[in-house]
């Protein structure tokens, strides 16, 4: 009799409906050679847009390069033709998603309900496969950052354009790549309506996990936002909102596996970055150098090693913002405090609102 399906992520056809962590200090499901070349093909659009953003000045300041790190999680399963017309679809919804947040911060209930909606349907897209879960994932974390930023509403129009072109550099990052080189791959899109559409429909019940999981992810995601809204954490509080996001899967076991990993994973992370950030003291080219690494590491890392792969994205976002003027000590120490509370609300959610058939259980 054969063995349990391992979980893979380089699936073409699409249909990958589960991602598993490894636990701390295993490898797997993927194979690290292919995973981390990958992530490196996937960072040369960052890359560049790292470049152009802070050798020439622009206004953007890395807001184009993290839409394209956004973006970059979008078909990251499949090869390079399917990617781009999945990057492609979701980059208008990304940069809607970050105009929302700008607009929604402005008004402390907004900003809390944008999030739970917005989270809600994200949870539910587990209801179809992996690579719709990373789509909406991608469109969560957008809103999730423009909110956070506290940026004056006129930068609406500006975070939807720089949200929408991370992911048409993506896409046709990921095009040249097909034209060049991956045209022998399966290329088919893995987009099947029906399917979607019927997986959609028999999930909308609360006797589905994903259903469930949708009502625990958008409470938890708008708990998160109202906490650090209440508590006046302006600068770093989507740290707790940021960690419920990477944690919280629809499964209590993968839930509570993420919750070391990702408390491990980001204090090595902010660690490094911190000591990164004192060392360079502000130059760009080595910060734009480790940021373009950092961001290839979270690509390759995601699917060989949890905690490694928070490092990495841990070490990327804290490098980014001392780019642009955060005080690093002060901010190391609000991003502890915040994935303790997001850690805490995460650990939380499935205690207070289990699975279909499960009980609560604190243990």
């Amino acid at each position: 009799m054969p063995g349990p399906r391992t979980p893979r992520l380089y699936d073409a056809s699409g249909e990958e409906r589960l991602l598993r962590a490894a636990p701390l200090f295993a490898i797997g499901p993927a194979a690290p050679g292919p995973a981390l070349r990958r992530g490196a093909l996937v960072t040369v659009p960052i890359a560049l847009a790292l470049i152009f953003e802070f050798s020439f000045d622009w206004p953007s300041r890395g807001a184009i390069a993290t839409a394209a790190l956004i973006c970059g999680f979008t078909g990251l399963d499949a090869p390079a033709g399917p990617r781009a017309l999945w990057q492609l679809a979701v980059a208008p919804f990304v940069g809607a998603a970050a105009a929302i947040g700008v607009l929604a911060s402005q008004w402390a209930p907004a900003a809390v309900i944008a999030m739970g909606l917005m989270a809600a349907v994200a949870g539910y897209c587990f209801a179809d496969t992996l690579r719709l879960a990373f789509a909406g994932f991608s469109c969560a974390v957008a809103l999730m950052i423009a909110e956070g930023l506290f940026l004056p509403a006129h930068d609406a129009v500006p975070a939807l354009f720089y949200g929408a072109s991370g992911g048409v550099l993506q896409a046709a990052w990921a095009a040249c790549v097909w034209l060049v080189y991956d045209r022998g791959s399966d290329n088919e899109s893995g987009w099947n309506w029906a399917r979607t559409k019927e997986r959609l429909g028999e999930n909308f019940t609360l006797d589905s996990p994903i259903a469930r999981h949708s009502l625990r992810f958008g409470v938890a995601l708008a708990l998160g936002v109202a906490i650090y809204r209440v508590a006046g954490m302006r600068e770093h509080g989507y740290w707790i909102p940021l960690t419920i996001l990477f944690v919280l899967r629809p499964e209590r076991d993968e839930t509570d596996r993420r919750l070391i990993l990702r408390a491990v994973g980001t204090l090595v992370g902010l660690a490094l970055a911190t000591a990164m950030a004192s060392a360079f003291n502000g130059a760009e080219a080595p910060i734009a150098i480790v940021l373009s690494i950092s961001a290839a590491l979270s690509f390759g890392l995601i699917t060989v090693q949890y905690a490694a792969f928070t490092a990495a994205i841990t070490t990327y976002v804290v490098l980014l913002s001392d780019t642009l003027g955060e005080a690093r000590f002060d901010a190391a120490g609000q991003r502890v405090i915040g994935t303790v509370v997001g850690i805490a609300i995460a650990y939380v959610a499935f205690r207070i609102y289990p699975g279909p058939g499960e009980k609560r259980r604190w243990g």
